[in-house]
């Protein structure tokens, strides 16, 4: 996977749910996201409009295994895979009631045939879509309307690089007297 597994799915709301990049600055010159990663630096219910973050909460990996291939410089090459099951969370806010109205439709995105095609570029499978939870009130006296969602995603990540392999060495023997003998050992060709 060349892409991480949020930004793709960022990329799945954002274009199914027909919202901007950005509600643009604030008064203070902050960007205020629509749709995006989540990171404790971005400042939140800054605008009455829908904003949705999206992060993974666990991962746990299923597969991980490294296999040695020769390369055409005649060394070889370590070949990293990992399978891994990661718990992602959307969370879906507004001010108003857009987000009410609208957290359905994060998943609809995901079963969207637009994600079914980022599912086939990326090598990914999006899972089912386990709970859809109220979480507005929680803020205490904030007027805010939060709906938290939360699914499964299985991943593939690959990685290679050549590493060192040894053929051909020397061995030196030595005694108590000192050194012995001097071989050149020459591997396979």
């Amino acid at each position: 996977m060349n892409k991480d597994i949020e930004s793709i799915i960022v990329d799945i709301i954002q274009t199914e749910l027909d919202l901007p990049d950005n509600y643009g600055p604030t008064a203070r010159g902050d960007i205020i996201p629509c749709v995006s990663v989540y990171a404790q630096n971005i400042k939140l219910f800054n605008t009455e409009k829908l904003q949705i973050t999206v992060k993974t909460l666990t991962a746990r990996d299923y597969s991980n295994r490294i296999e040695q291939i020769p390369n055409e410089e005649g060394g070889l090459t370590a070949i990293q895979d990992i399978n891994q099951g990661r718990m992602m969370q959307i969370d879906v806010y507004s001010r108003n009631d857009e987000a009410r109205q609208r957290f359905w439709e994060v998943s609809a995105a995901l079963k969207s045939n637009y994600a079914a095609q980022m599912q086939d570029l990326y090598n990914f499978k999006i899972g089912t879509i386990t709970n859809d939870i109220n979480l507005s009130g929680l803020g205490g006296g904030s007027d805010v309307n939060r709906y938290t969602l939360t699914f499964e995603v299985l991943v593939h990540y690959q990685k290679s690089k050549a590493i060192d392999y040894y053929d051909k060495f020397q061995v030196d023997t030595y005694t108590e007297q000192g050194k012995f003998s001097e071989i050149n050992i020459i591997g396979e060709q």
